[in-house]
């Protein structure tokens, strides 16, 4: 159903009387009270459908930061809970060289340490010398044994061997010469008795001197040796643990000299120092650097950032985040340089939300975003604040519509399309992408159409025409 023209005046967006006709007529009715005469003299606001470049985009506040920072890092391990503390630590904004002084913490608990653990090293290396003197003691005892002792009892008992064998031929040559001087009657048997006595006598020595010799060579030896080898053993295993005692002790020594040493910190390379504090409001885990404060281990003290290669880390809202992706354009106006543009690029986007500080924002749900400041000029410093405009969409001469003309209803987007011979009609449309002003028409709309951007004015009364219609018929 269509609204003619004789029923409603028409005027372009460009004739400001219209718009201000329009509010003195509101003002009139709002005196008057009567509703009917303003509807019949409000005009509709036309715009022409036109084709343009479309942009998509958004600003987010953030904070620049250096986009490859040298963290300078307590290395001393905190003697307590508490942390080690920083006696002097050099002014921040300082420039500064590779070799120059940073930060000296406190280490006179580690100086106390180093006295006492120089002193157990001492001890250590005494029960070391003495331990190595045993093993070459207990060495030495088993090659006296092999080469003095046991060949001493050797040599003995092989005399004694010697002698028994000796002692046995005579007994038995002049056993020999007995019988035969007792078979001519010139020994008598008491004698003969005798000289046989003597002989197994003799054999009786000679095996004694024998099984001596054999044990000691056999079973006195081997125990002997045995037992040696045994006290060799234990003083070598008394040594290990001696060697590894005073190695430990002196690892540990290194390690509090190590200690100390990194309680001196040198700059590894030039930059400007920055504190590494973390002073925001209502932070749990607050931290500002400063001559006195404690570091414990891995904490961060400094921080040298890279001039050449800064970034914005801004927060995105979880509304828009969505439409945020790496390699997207964008525009960097710093609050401390108004008249200045930078170009920027989205190097990266959080998975996860930037924790909340506060349980009153708890709700809002943001997100870290860093963006890759190009070519950032002198004067452009870490800390200082900035706003990015993240170009989310750009469409290249598109068919576009005002946000003003589009009405919805059930889930369906419509417009007032104006003729200056057929009146108004309510036309369903497709829409893509929109900006704060401005959608792009997918279908539904044609270059050149004019469009009611006051639809709410008239969309009810052709609403009410369209219906009246249908029920005639």
């Amino acid at each position: 159903m269509f609204l003619h023209p004789k029923n409603r005046g028409f005027v372009s967006t460009k004739t400001l009387m219209g718009l201000a006709g329009a509010g003195a007529l509101s003002l009139i009715w709002w005196v008057s009270g009567d509703e009917d005469s303003l509807d019949a003299e409000i005009q509709p606001l036309l715009e022409e459908v036109k084709a343009g470049d479309f942009v998509l985009e958004f600003v987010e506040p953030g904070e620049i930061e250096s986009a490859e920072n040298v963290e300078i890092k307590s290395e001393v391990r905190s003697r307590s809970s508490s942390g080690t503390a920083i006696l002097e630590i050099v002014p921040e904004g300082k420039e500064v060289e590779k070799g120059d002084f940073l930060v000296r913490l406190d280490d006179a608990s580690l100086q106390k340490d180093l006295l006492r653990q120089r002193i157990s090293v001492h001890q250590s290396k005494a029960t070391l010398v003495k331990a190595n003197a045993d093993v070459e003691a207990a060495t030495l005892a088993l090659q006296e044994y092999l080469s003095g002792s046991f060949r001493e009892n050797e040599e003995q008992l092989e005399s004694a061997e010697f002698v028994a064998k000796e002692n046995l031929r005579r007994a038995q040559e002049y056993l020999v010469y007995s019988k035969k001087l007792a078979a001519k009657g010139y020994v008598s048997e008491a004698q003969l008795e005798a000289d046989q006595f003597a002989v197994e006598k003799a054999r009786k020595e000679l095996d004694l001197a024998q099984t001596k010799l054999e044990v000691l060579r056999i079973h006195s030896r081997k125990a002997k040796v045995n037992d040696l080898n045994a006290s060799i053993l234990t003083a070598e295993a008394r040594l290990q643990s001696a060697q590894n005692s005073y190695q430990l002790e002196k690892t540990q020594e290194s390690e509090i000299e190590e200690q100390i040493e990194k309680c001196m910190i040198i700059s590894p390379s030039a930059g400007e120092v920055t504190y590494a504090n973390n002073t925001k409001s209502g932070s749990s885990d607050s931290v500002l650097i400063e001559e006195g404060k404690l570091v414990r281990e891995n904490q961060t003290i400094i921080r040298l950032p890279n001039a050449s290669l800064l970034r914005v880390r801004a927060k995105v809202n979880e509304n828009r985040i969505e439409q945020v992706r790496p390699e997207m354009k964008c525009s960097i106006l710093i609050d401390a340089m108004r008249d200045l543009e930078l170009d920027g690029t989205v190097e990266s986007v959080s998975e996860y939300p930037i924790p909340s500080v506060s349980r009153y924002t708890s709700h809002i749900k943001e997100y870290s975003t860093e963006i890759l400041i190009n070519n950032p000029p002198p004067g452009v410093r870490t800390g200082m604040t900035a706003k990015v405009t993240i170009k989310s969409e750009f469409i290249e001469n598109t068919l576009q519509v005002p946000l003003t003309a589009v009405f919805r209803k059930e889930s369906k987007s419509f417009c007032l399309v104006s003729a200056l011979d057929e009146g108004m009609e309510i036309r369903e449309i497709q829409l893509g992408s929109h900006n704060t002003n401005m959608a792009v028409v997918i279908e539904g709309l044609a270059k050149g159409e004019k469009v009611v951007l006051n639809p709410d004015h008239f969309r009810s009364n052709l609403e009410l025409s369209n219906s009246q219609s249908l029920a005639q018929k």
